[in-house]
């Protein structure tokens, strides 16, 4: 009898732990299931936000080549005026020249003198346009040289943030 005690004693102390094993197993099981969906959500997120900073990087390379664009147009625009101040120093020197010798001229001939002082007026028009030319190619100039620190002010930006991600790993998860 002592032995039949035993036994049933022995089987319900397996059954016991086999019945809490399981249950610690399905306990676990849960967990796992949990900590997997999460895990998933967070993936999920992760792919959202790889897909952004993508984005966001090819906006950053399409602003920088656009700011090289700009950079080299300001380039061009600025050689092309840089001779028109000379030109007009030139006109202006050779307009006063005129004037003299329309004085000249003028002082001899009456009807000489009207004359040129009517080629005189027009020219003295067409200083005025060429001064209204230059004033409008200062400005041309200085909106350039403008738009040019705000290309620097951008190319910074965009090297920092170049710095900023530097250590992220490049994806080629693209959608």
């Amino acid at each position: 009898m002592n032995m039949l005690k035993i036994t049933t004693l022995l089987i319900t102390v397996l059954l016991a732990v086999n019945a809490g094993n399981t249950w610690l197993q399905l306990y676990m099981q849960k967990d796992m299931v949990s900590l997997s969906r999460e895990l998933e959500k967070q993936l999920a997120l992760s792919a959202d936000k790889s897909k952004k900073m993508n984005e966001q990087l090819d906006a950053i390379a399409e602003l920088k080549k656009k700011s090289q664009s700009l950079s080299k147009k300001v380039t061009r625009v600025e050689s092309n005026t840089a001779g028109l101040d000379k030109e007009l120093q030139e006109l202006d020197r050779i307009v006063a020249a005129i004037s003299q010798r329309v004085n000249a001229i003028g002082e001899n001939t009456g009807l000489t003198y009207q004359d040129l002082k009517q080629i005189e007026t027009s020219v003295r028009s067409s200083i005025q346009t060429l001064q209204s030319l230059e004033a409008s190619n200062k400005q041309v100039v200085q909106t350039l040289n403008n738009m040019k620190s705000l290309q620097a002010e951008i190319n910074a930006n965009l090297r920092q943030m170049n710095e900023k991600t530097k250590f992220l790993p490049e994806t080629t998860v693209r959608r």
